[in-house]
């Protein structure tokens, strides 16, 4: 089968989004032909939606053994929506969330209108299912396939000395310290600055936190823009394209609160995939410490799985569809999502109970791996809903 996939949450760029399009043309490529119209962050993002209609109708033209398009998140879907009347080639998209929630009149009314007119809509867990539900998706639209995890990963080597060595790099002496790590694209909604203003101050001396997050290329632009617009309008655009503002705000608060030396944002490491699962693994726990915000949503919550793939504790928000991913008890622990005095207790206690720390590290870590979803059961998963509707002839 051959297929088109269009995305602009891809590789190097990172995020939950952008692993779960990468491995799904991975996966699938092992056994269809992929027509890839992707946008790979090394040029700006505004001409690839501007040009990418257009490129889309000529790989049309020149490939007519297209069997369907695949469009990998809800703002993609909005920009591919021309599509739907210039091409019967039948179009599925994966909505993962923050894509049906979207505080717009407009961008509502499209859901109901539009969003409803492509062939399938692909759903990552349970409550993303029920928004779109919510939102006026029409239920036989709906096919949920829930995030892999990546079970066959390489797990990275153990390393003695991995804190000498990653301290230098950091200029930091982290031997002796309890060292807690974050993942993920500097939003608001990801809580990092919430977690370093609200929670790091009341843990011990010893506790290092590390956020791994990449400095947004736009950010210039988008500080600009922000200058010049109404803070609610703004707001809004900064939901829409995912703009990764929020290392400016976590940077303040680390020189706010004189916590240099003690909480680090790592975006220099963010292009290698191995560097940061090394990171991960040699950590003591991984902290996922999203927070609510209006308009915004957190559909799944893959990097918890992942995390908990390399053997490192993770403890994770309870809210949004990050519970579909972490099962309290089973692959990590879950904690009421801004509420600082309970995620200071947890951390606590793990730090004075190392040996319970590990053990259910490693518990959760098999749970992880033999009750995970691969990448492969996955793909296929979308390979068999791309085949239930027959393209053009």
């Amino acid at each position: 089968m051959e297929i088109l996939v269009i995305s602009h949450k891809y590789p190097p760029s990172i995020g939950g989004m952008q692993t779960h399009c990468f491995k799904l043309v991975e996966e699938l490529e092992k056994n269809h032909t992929i027509h890839p119209v992707i946008w790979k962050s090394n040029y700006p993002r505004g001409l690839f939606f501007l040009t990418v209609i257009f490129r889309v109708l000529i790989r049309l033209k020149r490939n007519p053994q297209i069997k369907c398009i695949y469009v990998n998140d809800g703002l993609m879907a909005l920009i591919c929506t021309p599509l739907l009347f210039l091409t019967s080639v039948p179009m599925y998209v994966t909505i993962h969330g923050l894509d049906v929630t979207f505080p717009s009149k407009f961008y509502q009314g499209w859901i109901r209108k539009y969003l409803n007119q492509y062939h399938k809509i692909i759903t990552v867990s349970g409550p993303t299912t029920d928004l779109c539900l919510k939102k006026g998706v029409k239920p036989e639209k709906l096919t949920l396939i829930e995030n892999a995890v990546d079970i066959n990963f390489q797990e990275e080597p153990e390393n003695p000395n991995f804190r000498s060595e990653f301290g230098h790099e950091i200029g930091a002496n982290l031997e002796g310290k309890f060292l807690i790590c974050s993942l993920g694209r500097a939003i608001p909604r990801k809580g990092f600055n919430w977690f370093t203003r609200n929670v790091y101050p009341s843990l011990p001396e010893n506790a290092v936190y590390l956020v791994i997050a990449r400095k947004f290329p736009q950010e210039k632009l988008f500080r600009w823009i922000q200058r010049l617009i109404p803070g609610r309008l703004f707001e809004k655009i900064r939901l829409l394209v995912g703009a990764e503002i929020d290392d400016t705000a976590v940077n303040d608060s680390i020189r706010e609160m004189k916590l240099e030396g003690r909480v680090f944002y790592l975006s220099q490491f963010t292009h290698s995939r191995a560097k940061i699962f090394e990171i991960i693994k040699h950590c003591d726990l991984f902290v996922m410490p999203n927070i609510e915000i209006p308009g915004d949503y957190e559909g799944f919550g893959l990097v918890a799985l992942e995390a908990a793939s390399q053997g490192t504790l993770t403890l994770a928000a309870n809210v949004d569809g990050i519970p579909s991913a972490v099962k309290d008890g089973i692959n990590g622990y879950l904690i009421e999502g801004g509420n600082a005095s309970e995620w200071s207790l947890k951390i606590r206690y793990f730090m004075d109970h190392p040996e319970e720390l590990k053990a259910s590290a490693q518990e959760f870590k098999t749970n992880t791996m033999t009750k995970g979803r691969s990448w492969d059961t996955m793909a296929r998963r979308y390979a068999e809903v791309f085949s239930e509707t027959p393209g053009p002839n």
